[in-house]
């Protein structure tokens, strides 16, 4: 919760057109494409009735693809897990909570979380997103930046009860333009009459050969009237992913609204 907080803290700091003012070095921009085109199914509508109507009862989750590190974060050595999941039910889903057991060092790590902002991500069936957590460790821990860590990842699905924003999220971008981090650039664009004015947004970078390398979330706390597009800006400070604009060959993108 202490990032999402510094998310939103800072977050109209870092929504611009572009990242005019920057003393960056200039390097190449990376383009990762647009996130896949989404189905109609995805139409936004605020009638409860209608919607739980429409859809089926039965939530199921499957866990694609799962990445993991070890890293030396600002809080300490911290462990970093990302997961890949569809929703493979009948109806719209979102995530109760989840369940990261990370193995390193011959050790085994459990965390347990509510993923943030969870009620506002609703995944159609057949729609993927992703989850990513920090787990900062002991000072005394055994860990060490670097070394080899395996996660398994167990989520607990609901039925959506409410009707979702959903956020579209294109012409992405990622520059290796500072020394330790990456930048992500791109457009969020609300689909459907209704506006919103916070988001959730979740990222999946993946390699030329389909392996999926991490994720990461974001929020902007931007108003986004009805099929209104804005670009986007942001610093990917704490993603343990060196070079990731060299690595990274697509990227799956995905963003939901609410207003609180």
């Amino acid at each position: 919760m202490k990032r999402l907080l510094a998310f939103f803290i800072i977050s109209a700091l870092l929504f611009a057109l572009s990242a005019c003012g920057s003393d960056a070095p200039s390097t190449p921009l990376v383009d990762v494409g647009a996130s896949p085109a989404l189905s109609g199914a995805d139409s936004v509508g605020s009638d409860a009735a209608a919607f739980n109507a429409e859809n089926g009862k039965t939530p199921a989750a499957r866990v694609d693809d799962t990445a993991a590190a070890v890293y030396n974060g600002t809080e300490g050595i911290t462990l970093y897990g990302a997961a890949a999941y569809t929703n493979t039910g009948d109806c719209p889903i979102t995530i109760e909570s989840a369940v990261f057991t990370f193995t390193a060092g011959g050790e085994t790590f459990e965390h347990s979380f509510v993923p943030p902002l969870a009620e506002y991500a609703v995944l159609m069936p057949g729609e993927t997103s992703f989850l990513t957590a920090w787990v900062p460790q002991a000072s005394e821990t055994a860990l060490s930046a670097g070394m080899e860590v395996s996660l398994s990842v167990s989520l607990t699905p609901r039925r959506a009860e409410a009707a979702r924003t959903l956020l579209l999220v294109d012409r992405l971008y990622l520059a290796d333009n500072y020394p330790n981090f990456t930048t992500l650039s791109g457009r969020i664009t609300c689909a459907g009459a209704l506006g919103c004015e916070m988001n959730i947004i979740h990222i999946g970078f993946y390699d030329a050969e389909g392996t999926f390398l991490g994720a990461w979330y974001f929020t902007k706390n931007t108003l986004l009237e009805g099929e209104e597009s804005k670009n986007f800006v942001v610093q990917m400070h704490g993603l343990p992913l060196d070079s990731l604009a060299e690595r990274a060959n697509s990227v799956s993108a995905i963003g939901f609204g609410f207003t609180l």
